[in-house]
């Protein structure tokens, strides 16, 4: 018998006995066919989540926030700031964010971080700025940064390989408006940078030996 048929036999009131073959093949296509345009349809309707440091429970934020802080105490010279984007340009509409603002930007942010070249450490890092860019996602804006950092912990000759690290922010229902929408793209920039400084210090944390032996230096 073909693979996929079933003989049935049936056998009626009156004794007589009858033989019937059934096709499953068929419905069983149907069956996957429907399954599979399900799990498409299941797929492309499930968005992807963007996580964000306010999404922290109550419960924890108190413990992230101190994180943060001891971060932040932890000074590190910045031995080299610079910028290898190939396009030094950053546009956000019809403005025009310019390397020495975007710079600036990225420098406050690591001063900010207790990161500079005035801080007097023997922990030093080189900092580069890789990629920024503004895009639109319907009425929305997000601004993405990322920054390789090589460090140098004072028991070190040299300094480690590149890491990258990368900033997010989005703000949501933005104003078409050209001026509305670059202070908000500028200010979100200025986010997404704070956030992967903020990831830089924090992973570099353990390397701090004395978090206060140097914040009179910024």
């Amino acid at each position: 018998m073909p693979q996929g048929q079933k003989n049935i036999t049936m056998t009626t009131s009156s004794g007589t006995t009858s033989s019937k073959t059934m096709s499953l093949a068929k419905p069983l296509r149907v069956f996957l066919i429907c399954a599979s345009a399900l799990t498409l349809l299941a797929c492309e309707s499930t968005p992807t989540p963007v996580l964000d440091s306010s999404l922290i429970p109550q419960a924890q934020r108190k413990v992230y926030q101190a994180s943060i802080s001891k971060a932040k105490a932890c000074p590190l010279h910045l031995d080299e700031l610079s910028d290898a984007r190939s396009s030094k340009d950053l546009l956000v509409g019809s403005s025009n964010v310019s390397e020495d603002a975007l710079y600036g930007f990225l420098e406050q942010s690591l001063r900010d971080m207790n990161v500079a070249p005035t801080v007097e450490s023997k922990n030093s890092v080189k900092v580069s700025l890789e990629k920024a860019f503004v895009k639109t996602l319907g009425s929305n804006l997000m601004a993405v940064v990322v920054i390789n950092v090589q460090y140098k912990p004072h028991y070190a000759d040299s300094f480690s390989p590149e890491v990258s690290y990368k900033g997010q922010s989005v703000k949501v229902n933005v104003n078409s408006g050209a001026e509305d929408y670059a202070y908000m793209a500028k200010d979100a920039v200025k986010e997404a940078i704070h956030k992967a400084t903020q990831r830089v210090k924090s992973s570099l944390l353990h390397q701090c030996d004395n978090p206060t032996d140097s914040i009179a230096g910024l």
